[in-house]
């Protein structure tokens, strides 16, 4: 696990040019190899054609040539003690040489380039004959000083590289404390936020490289300021709708104590067994609603039948039609009547619509339900002959506590509201229309279809 990253930059850089750097001069070497050697080589042929011309063009003893030349080449840096010179007659007679290495007899080296090793040393020689001056001309220098030519000069590398590595690391550390600024940033603007603050965070001056994590920041802050918002709106609406409920309740009861016979007492204490009974209902629907919050995801998503759950739902509700003489009907199941979804929240949804037609649709009424196969869409249609919804007020009927003028039956005004956002999150459609026969209400709920 990368513990800083900012470190983690530093040595792996570091490391890096380290590498790249030996590898370099490893190369650097061995092409300084490759250069030096052709470069000699010529030196080599150009001091023996000097010689040469020295010993052509001057009528000076041999001696006296030696000494010219020996001086010539002793002054140069390059060659010093380390090169040595002969000149042989045709007779095999030493006409000239080198002050130094005076035991070392080269007159049997082949024309031209040579490599020999002469009392335990390499040496590089060259030799050519002056057809003319009747001479063989050899001259020869110790491979050392070829090899330490190269070793100087990786040498000199390696010194350089030691005295700017200081300043690629100053450099390195710069350059990554100036990448990693827009980071501390971020950090900073997040830690000196107050803990309700959770707007989001601004994605300008932001590197691309980081852009993503921000963004999945701010999705977060966002899902956490609505459920904030949501836990306020539930608190909200609780002592909102509880109070008129308790306020009764503690109204029913006084007229319960103070009752003088059993009939009005067991009036008052009927209807406060109503008054529990609307703020239990309440309460299970805002705490449905606060689940159901827009930002939340689906979970235990699975292919849900439709019809079956339907046929679950209905028979619990059927004893509540009954008891208002209505006629509640479930119509044959489609072929294939599957949707992808949860199902305790499709269940929810089911149960609070054919609720609302119960409840809207007056005494001997009918509520038909039919699951409907489109082809693309399975459509939960459930129609009542109740007093319908106006439509001037049918997108209104979703708002929370929102209730028609005039409804005479009992309610939060929070079913449709968790009917809507359960379709939100099933990507279902919700339709309003009026039934063919022009009475009543026609509610669909259209959920894509499942194909396996």
């Amino acid at each position: 696990m990368i513990r800083s990253i900012r470190y983690f930059l530093l040595v792996s850089l570091l490391l890096s040019i380290t590498l790249a750097s030996a590898i370099n001069g490893i190369g650097n070497y061995l092409l300084d190899e490759q250069v030096i050697q052709p470069y000699l080589d010529g030196q080599l042929v150009r001091i023996s054609t000097l010689i040469g011309i020295l010993n052509q063009s001057t009528n000076s003893s041999s001696r006296v040539k030696s000494e010219i030349i020996n001086y010539l080449l002793h002054t140069q840096p390059i060659t010093g003690q380390k090169f040595l010179f002969q000149v042989w007659s045709n007779n095999g007679e030493l006409l000239m040489h080198s002050s130094n290495y005076p035991s070392i007899a080269l007159k049997d080296v082949p024309v031209g380039f040579s490599d020999k090793e002469v009392q335990g040393n390499d040496w590089r020689i060259y030799s050519v004959k002056d057809d003319k001056q009747q001479v063989k001309i050899v001259v020869a220098e110790l491979y050392n000083l070829r090899r330490e030519l190269a070793d100087d000069i990786a040498r000199s590398n390696a010194n350089i590289l030691l005295i700017t590595y200081p300043v690629f690391g100053v450099l390195v550390w710069f350059i990554i404390s100036i990448a990693l600024r827009s980071v501390t940033r971020v950090t900073g603007e997040i830690s000196n936020r107050a803990s309700t603050f959770l707007e989001p965070v601004q994605l300008t001056e932001i590197p691309d490289e980081i852009k993503p994590l921000v963004g999945e920041l701010n999705q977060l802050f966002i899902r956490l300021k609505l459920a904030f918002e949501r836990n306020k709106r539930f608190a909200a609406d609780a002592a909102h709708e509880l109070r008129t409920p308790l306020a009764a309740l503690k109204t029913h009861v006084q007229v319960a104590l103070k009752a003088d016979d059993d009939i009005d007492r067991k009036k008052a204490l009927q209807k406060v067994i109503e008054s529990v009974d609307r703020s239990s209902h309440v309460v299970a629907q805002l705490l449905t609603l606060s689940r159901l919050g827009e930002e939340e995801a689906l979970i235990d998503v699975k292919p849900v039948d439709l019809h079956k759950l339907a046929v679950e739902i209905i028979a619990y509700l059927a004893t509540h039609a009954l008891e208002k003489n209505i006629e509640i009907e479930l119509g044959p199941a489609p072929r294939e009547p599957i949707v992808i979804g949860n199902d305790t929240a499709i269940g929810i949804l089911i149960r609070n619509v054919v609720d609302n037609a119960i409840r809207y649709t007056p005494p001997y009424g009918e509520v038909k339900v039919s699951i409907i196969d489109t082809g693309k869409q399975i459509i939960f249609r459930v129609s009542d002959t109740g007093t319908g919804i106006p439509s001037e007020l049918r997108e209104r009927v979703f708002e929370r506590f929102y209730r028609i003028l005039g409804t005479k039956a009992s309610g939060s005004g929070l079913g449709l509201a968790i009917v809507s956002q359960i379709a939100k999150l099933h990507h279902a459609e919700i339709n309003l229309a009026t039934p063919p026969n022009g009475t009543g209400l026609q509610f669909d709920v259209a959920f894509p279809k499942y194909h396996a």
